[in-house]
């Protein structure tokens, strides 16, 4: 006589499948070389055991599809560290599409969802941080300072007459200065390009707008043609 087994949860599951058709505890215990108590007992627990076998399931589906994905993981936080190597500016939406595109050429059906993103984030210790920033330099009591005599230099004339003058700077070949980085990495960007654009703006206080002015890298731009330097620096 053969020695009786124990059934595992997938051998209980096919004795309840099986169970359907064969009413029978004695015939399927001769099916299954085990003790007919083992058949009974799983019938009586038939409720108990289907909802293990769906944890157990939803556990293997879970682990399988983590060892199908392990390859685009790896290979996205690869490509990750090679492009902050080079102090270029990681974000969300750029992650996403390189897990994307990676899974397309390894042939694996693939959702670079914002829930993967944030799992993969928390596995590396990646943060969304600033690069670089500016310190406050300008001293708030020379501000008040100013505002108390502007309204007397003022006084005199009208709001037609009185105009702001202010340029800023377009860096148009700039990066954003804030990047997903791993927490271990020092928060550094890259040179900043210097090709720019310089922008001025004027306006009245009656609200009067001038048209922009515009200077590209010329030491003498097209607008200041026919204006000699001297004109210019009085």
């Amino acid at each position: 006589m053969s020695k009786r087994v124990f059934l595992n949860l997938e051998q209980r599951i096919e004795v309840l499948r099986q169970y359907e058709n064969v009413k029978s505890a004695r015939k399927l215990a001769e099916l299954f070389n085990c003790e007919r108590t083992q058949i009974s007992k799983a019938v009586k627990e038939k409720d108990l055991i289907w909802k293990e076998y769906d944890v157990f399931k939803f556990r293997r589906v879970k682990r399988m599809r983590h060892e199908k994905y392990v390859d685009i993981n790896e290979a996205v936080l690869e490509s990750f560290k090679t492009v902050r190597a080079k102090k270029i500016p990681v974000s969300g939406p750029m992650i996403e599409h390189k897990a994307k595109e990676l899974a397309d050429s390894l042939g694996i059906e693939f959702s670079a969802s914002n829930g993967w993103l944030d799992r993969f984030r928390m596995r590396n210790n990646i943060t969304f941080r600033s690069l670089c920033g500016e310190a406050a330099d300008v001293d708030p009591s020379s501000c008040e300072d100013w505002q108390e005599r502007l309204p007397l230099l003022l006084g005199g004339y009208d709001d037609k007459d009185i105009f702001n003058m202010d340029e800023t700077a377009l860096f148009f070949r700039a990066l954003p200065n804030k990047s997903m980085i791993q927490k271990s990495e020092e928060a550094r960007g890259g040179k900043i390009p210097k090709e720019r654009l310089t922008i001025s703006f004027c306006v009245s206080a009656a609200g009067e707008k001038d048209k922009p002015l515009h200077i590209w890298r010329y030491q003498r731009p097209g607008c200041f043609k026919g204006i000699s330097d001297a004109a210019l620096t009085t």
